[in-house]
C-alpha cells in the first residue's frame, strides 16, 4: 500500500510530465526497408545505453504498413516523438488500424495517442485484450524503462486483416506471452513477428513466458517460409535464407534449454538449484545471481532464467 501511494503521489506526476517532455529528447529514425513498409525507431542516448546493457536489442519499434496500418505503438516515453513523426509523415490522417502484437507495455504504450489523434480501431488477440483494456501496475524497472500506459478500448482481431494493397493472415504464436500474434503477408512473404524472435539467446524472461509454446510457435513460423522478417525490436531481414536461419537459431536455443531442464530435473530440488545446473556458468554475475542471470539481480527475479525453466517443468511429462 505504501508503494502504491508513493507511486501515485511522486512517480505518476513525474512520468506524466516526462511522457510529453522527456528529460533527454528522443529522436525518430524513419526507414523504408521495402515498398509499403515504414519502420519508425525512436531512441536517445539513454535508451541506446539501456538497450546495449539489456542484451543488445533495441527498444520496440513501430511499423507503418500501406499508410493505413500501424503494427505496435511503442513505449510510453516516446509519445511526443511518435506523435510528431506520424504528423510529419501525414500518417495521422491515414491510419485506420492499429495492431498490438501483444500486451507488453513497450508495444502498446501509445495506444491512447492513436485513439486520440486518429480515431483508429485498435486490435489484439482476445487473450491479450483484458491486459490492454485494464493494464495492471508493472514492476518499477518496467515503468522506468518504458514509461506509463493508458487504458484504451481494443477489439478482437480476426483471422485476416487487409489494407489497400496487402492481405495479412493473423497467426496466434504464443510463448513470449499469452495472446501473442504475428502478421503474415503470404504473397510478399512478410512476417511481422512481434517478440517471437527479439534475440537469439535471450534466456531471461517474465513469468508469462512459456518455453514449450514458444518452440511450437517458432516451428510454425518457420513452416510459413517467410521471405522477410520485421521484428518488433528492430531486426529486419529481407533474405529468406537469413530469416530461416535466425528463427531456427532461436528455436534451437530453446530446445537446448528444454533438454537440459529435462536432464537435470531428475529429483525434487529448488528452482535455484535447477537453474544452476541448467546454466552451469562461472562468471561473477552468475555467482551473485545463483546462475539466474544479471537481469534477475536488478529486477528482483521478475525477469529471470528461472521463469523460463519453470515453463518447461510445467510441460514436462510425468515419469
Amino acid at each position: 500500500m505504501v508503494k502504491q501511494w508513493l507511486r501515485r503521489l511522486l512517480w505518476r506526476p513525474f512520468e506524466s510530465i516526462c511522457r510529453t517532455h522527456p528529460l533527454v529528447p528522443l529522436k525518430a529514425t524513419v526507414t523504408q526497408p521495402v515498398d509499403g513498409v515504414t519502420c519508425i525507431r525512436i531512441d536517445n542516448i539513454v535508451t541506446q545505453f539501456l538497450s546495449r546493457l539489456s542484451g543488445g536489442y533495441d527498444y520496440a519499434v513501430c511499423y507503418l504498413v500501406d499508410e493505413t496500418l500501424l503494427v505496435d505503438t511503442g513505449y510510453g516515453w516516446a509519445k511526443r516523438c511518435l506523435q510528431k513523426t506520424l504528423r510529419d509523415l501525414g500518417a495521422d490522417q491515414t491510419i485506420t488500424t492499429v495492431v498490438n502484437t501483444h500486451y507488453h507495455e513497450d508495444h502498446m504504450g501509445n495506444n491512447d495517442l492513436m485513439s486520440d489523434i486518429a480515431g483508429v480501431k485498435i486490435l489484439a488477440h482476445p487473450i491479450a485484450i483484458p491486459e490492454i483494456r485494464f493494464p495492471a501496475p508493472v514492476a518499477w524497472y518496467r515503468n522506468f524503462l518504458f514509461g506509463p500506459t493508458r487504458a484504451v478500448n481494443v477489439a478482437p482481431i480476426d483471422d485476416t486483416l487487409a489494407t489497400k494493397r496487402f492481405h495479412f493472415e493473423v497467426h496466434h504464436l504464443p510463448g513470449h506471452c499469452p495472446g501473442h500474434i504475428c502478421l503474415f503477408e503470404r504473397t510478399k512473404g512478410w512476417l511481422f513477428s512481434g517478440d517471437l524472435y527479439v534475440a537469439a539467446e535471450l534466456d531471461s524472461q517474465l513469468a508469462d513466458a512459456d518455453g514449450p509454446q514458444w518452440i511450437a510457435s517458432l516451428e510454425q513460423a518457420i513452416a510459413l517460409q517467410p521471405a522477410c522478417l520485421f521484428d518488433a525490436h528492430g531486426t529486419i531481414l529481407t533474405d529468406p535464407v537469413a530469416v530461416r536461419a535466425l528463427l531456427q537459431r532461436k528455436c534451437d536455443f530453446l530446445i537446448t534449454i528444454r533438454e537440459r531442464v529435462h536432464a537435470a530435473a531428475t529429483e525434487p530440488q529448488t528452482i535455484q538449484a535447477l537453474t544452476r545446473k541448467v546454466f552451469d556458468r562461472h562468471g561473477l554475475i552468475d555467482y551473485l545471481s545463483m546462475n539466474d542471470g544479471w537481469m534477475s539481480l536488478i529486477t528482483g527475479s521478475d525477469f529471470s532464467r528461472g521463469n523460463l525453466l519453470k515453463s518447461f517443468l510445467r510441460a514436462r511429462p510425468e515419469e
